[in-house]
């Protein structure tokens, strides 16, 4: 993003930023615009009405952003995208840390009790309460931190316990069916701009566990991408009609399992070598052969999907 310099002076006790020339702490409203995808009438529109934002400006009325104000949007856009209307998002902002860092709240032993709470929710098979604890964490922080400490350590929880037999199947089914309808319904009803680069996203062969995609699209959503899902186990083999036919800037594709030889070497590998544009992949099945997805023509991005999403964006600007 195109940065200014940070020095500042004081006119009529309002805060002014030269406007001069680069350096590493203010941000136009055009670059934090592309870095958000939050449109720059929105933006405005956030200052004008909701009070969101203070942004600086320069002796000429221009706006800037420093760093943690465009932590406050991103902020902004999760409670959005996560179902709260814009005009209660003011009131539940108060209070939290406008760099969206990590609170007390959100220790370790915070979410441990989350998780507790949760999991017996769902042995209880009590959908409310399981909702009143899913609901006010997602008002409270972003998609990728509920999902990395709170989702996939319950989901991973409710394996453990299915395996030893603390509890069935149907405690595991419970709480899939439930997760599968929140994300499906925010997918569905949320806000997004199709102006922004489309993605083709989608699970390896063999693998049905879509809730890493799911969140993965919600956050790159926020982000401003265009996500295309085509969901749990595809074949790899559709995937290039579908970037020609919708120009899609790249290929996401999850892998909770770890993939067999010939899905690596075989469709895999045929993928890279079809399509002009990359194909990233990121799941906890990717770990332990990582060489051998680069070998064949794949970026690499997190165990955790959506942790990918900022590596996606800076490798697809630096293709621009």
């Amino acid at each position: 993003m195109k940065r200014v310099n940070p020095k500042t002076v004081q006119d009529n006790g309002a805060k002014v930023v030269p406007d001069v020339a680069a350096s590493e702490n203010f941000f136009p409203i055009s670059a934090v615009s592309e870095a958000t995808g939050v449109p720059t009438v929105t933006l405005r529109a956030w200052e004008r009405r909701y009070q969101f934002l203070a942004p600086h400006r320069t002796p000429k009325g221009h706006r800037l952003y420093s760093v943690d104000q465009i932590a406050m949007i991103r902020r902004v856009t999760a409670l959005i995208d996560s179902g709260i209307p814009v005009s209660r998002v003011g009131d539940l902002l108060k209070g939290e840390s406008q760099t969206f860092q990590e609170t007390p709240s959100s220790s370790g032993d915070n979410w441990q009790q989350l998780q507790d709470a949760m999991l017996e929710a769902v042995c209880e098979f009590n959908e409310s309460r399981l909702d009143e604890i899913y609901e006010d964490v997602l008002s409270r922080f972003s998609d990728a931190r509920v999902t990395e400490k709170l989702i996939i350590p319950l989901l991973n929880r409710l394996g453990v316990n299915w395996a030893c037999g603390a509890t069935g199947v149907a405690e595991e089914h419970f709480f899939s069916l439930y997760l599968r309808n929140k994300l499906g319904s925010r997918w569905h009803h949320g806000s997004y701009s199709r102006i922004g680069r489309r993605l083709v996203v989608a699970c390896l062969p063999g693998d049905r566990h879509e809730y890493g995609l799911l969140f993965f699209s919600l956050v790159a959503r926020s982000r401003g991408f265009d996500p295309i899902m085509l969901g749990a186990d595809m074949p790899l083999g559709e995937l290039t009609k579908v970037v020609n036919k919708t120009r899609a800037a790249a290929i996401v594709l999850s892998s909770t399992l770890e993939p067999g030889w010939q899905v690596v070497e075989r469709d895999l590998k045929g993928l890279c070598k079809s399509v002009n544009v990359p194909v990233f992949i990121g799941g906890s099945g990717t770990v332990s052969i990582a060489s051998a997805l680069a070998a064949v023509g794949a970026v690499t991005v997190d165990a955790v999907l959506i942790d990918g999403v900022e590596t996606i964006h800076r490798q697809l600007n630096g293709r621009l």
